[in-house]
């Protein structure tokens, strides 16, 4: 029988691989890591790390044999010799058909519950159950809830109306942040009643930050309660700090919500809750309703709330990064050597020193970060002990911050700078950023439609891919439209990189005054893998980049 588990420990002793630091997407998707993660398949042939294909540069980088992996959900690329050696079943369902030979398939209790929602139906799933985690309830008060928040968005203010006020080009934009304005428990009791829930759960680190305002401890969950609009900690027994009345205790979470809950309906983010939770909600009569992508759009639509520390995250990010490459482009003119990992230290020690220099009261940490060196793969990933020396063809730093309070994000970045040291690639690279400042923020004003932003950026690249061809930073054997349709150009940010509304083909969310986000052109071909991507908020009056210097 083909068996899988989630475990994390499991998967870095036996394959040397720490999914959160070794590879690039699992650190970007804090509120649904488990969806992006490596499983574990133990079948009677032998024993497979499945890896999304998104990763193949980082796990070999990481040493994982390449017999030992399969890979599933191929990679979107312009250069298919990057991915010609290397097959990749179409979703992680076809993989384990394929490796199940149509036997049962046994899952571990740590499996996330949408992998087991795309599995049921597709084989025959033997599911096993968790042990039970007895809790003691906390009830908060939203009220104390909103004034943290404000407390601490004044203090934002404040601090990003000093940092930018010599800043020409974003001029204006100060009289765009605010401290007072919250929506967030408003705005949650809109998605509850739109979905018709009872209760909602709050497991992922972003929703339970977003809705409590208070650090999650480990096993921690928020859970919300329609009708009464209670919001309510869930936390092991022994847990300390917890804030809150404490209400009442519970032989496990299933019997918590069961009991507190109003109703059956309950949400839960599908994409970070795994298959033994779910199992035992469902044990105590919880019907489930998939909520992730919801809860991403929540947090979205309000990050104009966020303002401040979103222009505070995006300045910090602009010059730790541009800092980093042009410390790397003066090493590489003076003949020196060095690895991705140098380029990264000097990285964070840029970060360090905005948040000393600027006198920024909170915390600055990093988010995630994509640095590497096109010698060493076209793929993204974090940086590792690598040369950078007069081989190098192209350094890619792609990369965020996150704003702190307390334990608390509020606010995230993301954006991309390169170092190209060929012609066609620095060629390439100037076009690039006309392609975000122009192609993409140039058509980004309230009423445009996520999935038309996108087309419009095809049509703007259109009469400029012979060059690209002529160069030698395109091929001709992929259809390019086709494929550059299978990936974003952009995306909202919403206390991480959106993955509920991005700038693709099938995204209908229609942007508005407070819309912010990134826009981006990855293009990998050849021998240069080039990021270029900015910030953008759509202001009352007109568009401001935001990682522009």
């Amino acid at each position: 029988m083909l068996s899988l588990t989630a475990d994390a420990s499991q998967v870095e002793a036996t394959y040397g691989l720490n999914a959160r630091k070794s590879l690039l997407f699992s650190a970007i998707r804090l509120d649904s890591y488990p969806l992006v993660a490596p499983l574990i398949a133990q079948t009677d042939k032998g024993q497979y790390l499945l890896v999304r294909q998104q990763e193949q540069g980082n796990a070999l980088s990481a040493g994982v044999s390449k017999d030992q992996i399969k890979f599933y959900a191929p990679w979107v690329t312009i250069d298919p010799r990057v991915v010609a050696d290397t097959p990749a079943s179409a979703s992680l369902t076809s993989l384990v058909q394929e490796l199940s030979g149509g036997a049962a398939v046994s899952l571990a209790a740590d499996v996330v519950y949408s992998h087991y929602r795309a599995l049921s139906g597709s084989v025959e799933l033997v599911v096993a159950d968790q042990d039970p985690t007895a809790v003691t309830a906390y009830e908060l008060d939203l009220e104390e809830v909103l004034a943290r928040f404000a407390g601490w968005r004044e203090t934002g203010v404040r601090t990003a109306r000093r940092l930018i006020e010599n800043v020409e080009h974003l001029s204006g934009l100060a009289e765009e942040f605010t401290a007072g304005a919250d929506s967030r428990f408003s705005a949650l009791k809109t998605l509850v009643g739109d979905r018709s829930l009872d209760a909602l759960l709050l497991a992922a680190p972003p929703n339970f930050t977003e809705a409590t305002g208070l650090a999650q401890p480990d096993g921690a969950v928020g859970l919300w309660l329609a009708g009464s609009d209670k919001l309510i900690v869930l936390a092991p027994e022994g847990t300390s700090g917890v804030s809150g009345a404490a209400i009442g205790q519970f032989p496990s979470i299933g019997a918590a919500v069961r009991a507190l809950a109003g109703g059956v309906r309950t949400g839960v983010e599908d994409e970070w809750i795994s298959v033994g939770l779910a199992r035992e909600l469902e044990r105590e009569g919880a019907e489930l309703v998939p909520v992730s992508a919801d809860l991403g759009h929540w947090r979205d639509i309000r990050d104009h709330e966020d303002l401040a520390f979103q222009v505070v995250a995006a300045r910090a990010s602009v010059f730790a990064i541009e800092e980093a490459l042009a410390w790397a482009e003066e090493g590489l003119d003076a003949g020196r050597s060095f690895t991705e990992l140098d380029i990264n230290a000097v990285y964070l020690k840029k970060i360090a020193e905005f948040r000393t220099v600027n006198e920024i009261p909170f915390g600055i940490e990093p988010y995630f970060t994509n640095l590497h060196s096109s010698n060493r793969m076209l793929f993204p990933g974090p940086p590792v002990d690598y040369p950078i020396n007069d081989e190098t063809t192209c350094i890619q730093l792609d990369a965020g911050v996150r704003i702190v309070f307390d334990g608390v994000n509020v606010a995230t970045s993301d954006m991309a700078r390169s170092l190209p040291r060929t012609a066609a690639a620095k060629e390439a690279y100037g076009f690039f950023f006309d392609v975000v400042r122009e192609g993409i923020i140039g058509q980004l004003k309230p009423g445009v439609v996520c999935e038309d932003v996108h087309e419009g950026t095809l049509r703007y690249l259109a009469p400029h891919l012979d060059r690209m061809v002529q160069i030698g930073m395109l091929g001709t054997d992929v259809d390019f439209n086709t494929e550059y349709r299978k990936r974003n150009v952009g995306h909202l940010m919403g206390k991480q990189e959106s993955f509920a509304n991005e700038l693709r083909p099938g995204y209908k969310h229609v942007l508005g005054v407070g819309s912010y986000g990134a826009a981006e052109i990855p293009w990998r071909y050849e021998n240069a893998a080039i990021g270029t991507e900015d910030l953008w908020y759509i202001g009352r009056d007109r568009t401001y980049i935001l990682s522009k210097r």
